[in-house]
């Protein structure tokens, strides 16, 4: 049963802030929902469920090792999603990548569609850096690096194989099995209404117009940093702030140097491009 939504995208892109709209969308309250609404379902690299579902300790494994049971845990996932008849909203860092065996991570026979949510590269590398509490130059790296990885190690989420930012968006590009829509975060941003509304019908659920707006008001990104700071949210970093930061479009002016910003979008230009960050004559949109 093709039952799996995944929602696919580079860190720091607007993925977590869809997760609440669509909570929201979903359960239709007048109130806003707690944060906590998105965190019954883990993120697809989540080692706590390849440990109860695979039976193995995933920390015993190497990345590779791991890949090659990643099919079979969203097999069964998937399954018992179908004995509820219900839809299960997975959030992916990994770019799409096909193991040792020859088998996509993510099965086509289980995946319903995918959501990618595309954002400017150097607003991401500045609010990545933030989120992980790390140096900014090494965003720059990772962000140009093509055997970029997320996670792994001893302790936290499974290895993630990344890419650059580039190269994250062309392997769910290049691939046909599942069907994707891109949506922008500064059209998130903009045109709430439009972007969110588009999401909606793609993935195919109801659409009501006033339910949309509520679901987009309710998830608006100063009443997530008021449920933030209230009650804290598990998916922050230890040594972040806070895990909704700034939001905007265009914070990197204040933090990247003119070498960073060439490294980038040196790197990245057909892809920014295509999606509207560089314009016909080469300059920066935003």
């Amino acid at each position: 049963m093709k039952n799996i939504v995944w929602l696919a995208s580079y860190p720091k892109s607007g993925n977590t802030w869809f997760r609440m709209f669509l909570s929201n969308y979903l359960k239709n309250t007048d109130a806003p929902l707690s944060l906590e609404e998105i965190q019954s379902t883990r993120i697809a690299s989540s080692a706590i469920d390849f440990e109860e579902i695979v039976g193995l300790n995933p920390f015993e494994l190497t990345g590779d090792e791991v890949d090659l049971w990643r099919p079979d845990l969203y097999q069964s996932i998937s399954e018992e999603y179908a004995k509820k008849n219900e839809i299960c909203y997975k959030k992916v860092h990994d770019a799409y990548t096909i193991n040792l065996y020859g088998r996509p991570l993510f099965p086509e026979e289980y995946s319903k569609c995918t959501v990618y949510f595309v954002r400017n590269p150097l607003d991401v590398c500045v609010s990545f850096a933030n989120h992980s509490d790390s140096k900014i130059e090494e965003k720059v790296n990772q962000i140009v690096d093509e055997n970029a990885t997320l996670g792994g190690g001893k302790k936290g989420q499974l290895r993630q194989i990344l890419k650059s930012w580039k190269g994250h968006i062309k392997s769910w590009q290049s691939q046909s099995a599942i069907p994707v829509h891109f949506v922008r975060y500064e059209d998130m941003l903009q045109n709430p209404v439009e972007a969110f509304e588009q999401i909606i019908r793609f993935i195919g659920l109801e659409h009501e117009e006033h339910r949309l707006k509520k679901a987009i008001v309710n998830s608006d990104f100063k009443v997530l940093q008021q449920l933030e700071k209230e009650n804290g949210f598990i998916e922050k970093k230890q040594h972040c702030q806070n895990f909704f930061w700034k939001g905007k479009i265009g914070n990197y002016k204040d933090h990247l140097t003119a070498e960073q910003i060439s490294r980038i979008v040196e790197y990245s230009y057909d892809t920014m491009k295509e999606f509207g960050y560089i314009d016909k004559d080469g300059v920066l949109t935003v």
